[in-house]
């Protein structure tokens, strides 16, 4: 007999994010307040990738609401930007996210996404004159100082926060304990995020 195999991207993106925050350090210069540029250079390519993989996280996590909580399978409304997604999962539920909107967690992963954008599609490659690598300002943030490890488990953290604040707007529900495969042969929880309304979940193991 065969099951039905589901791919979590929110679980693997953040294991992976996880991965790379920790080959981070905190800090990027010397004990002479020059740039360090080989601690710069690992903070800034492992702070990349994890940016870029919160992004996943989050859009996945939009993409399971529209995909499985809402029997979403227009390819047209999942390919919407990020904006568009959450305004049509907020409409379908007849919730609010402006309180979320004006929320920390919202501010943060907009200037994250900003950041990630901008290395993404980098226009200009001279970022200035002098004998040390001079600020490097993406999202009026400088990138040198926002790259470290601390600040990368505080970026990790508000969007995971995020993602709980939406779900709780919306009453579903995110199991953490997902792994990157699921199957349906199993208890019933198969997605990252689900409605327990709409979702058959065998419960026997959960009382074990």
């Amino acid at each position: 007999m065969a099951w039905g195999i589901y791919l979590n991207m929110e679980y693997l993106s953040t294991k992976v994010a996880n991965e790379h925050i920790d080959k981070m350090t905190n800090t990027n210069y010397t004990d002479y307040s020059f740039v360090d540029e080989n601690a710069f250079c690992n903070n800034l390519e492992n702070g990349f990738v994890c940016l870029t993989l919160l992004n996943c996280y989050f859009e996945s996590l939009l993409n399971t609401i529209l995909n499985s909580c809402m029997n979403c399978e227009s390819e047209k409304l999942l390919r919407l930007n990020i904006e568009e997604k959450i305004d049509l999962i907020f409409l379908y539920y007849k919730k609010d996210f402006s309180d979320i909107k004006s929320r920390n967690e919202w501010n943060i992963y907009r200037q994250l996404t900003r950041i990630r954008n901008e290395l993404i599609h980098l226009k200009i490659t001279f970022i200035g004159d002098g004998t040390d690598i001079p600020p490097i300002t993406f999202g009026n943030m400088n990138l040198i100082d926002y790259f470290t490890q601390e600040n990368m488990v505080k970026c990790k953290e508000n969007v995971i926060n995020l993602a709980k604040l939406i779900a709780d707007k919306l009453e579903l529900c995110i199991y953490e304990e997902i792994g990157t495969f699921a199957s349906d042969g199993r208890d019933g929880l198969v997605n990252y995020i689900y409605d327990p309304k709409t979702t058959p979940i065998d419960s026997s193991r959960f009382n074990n």
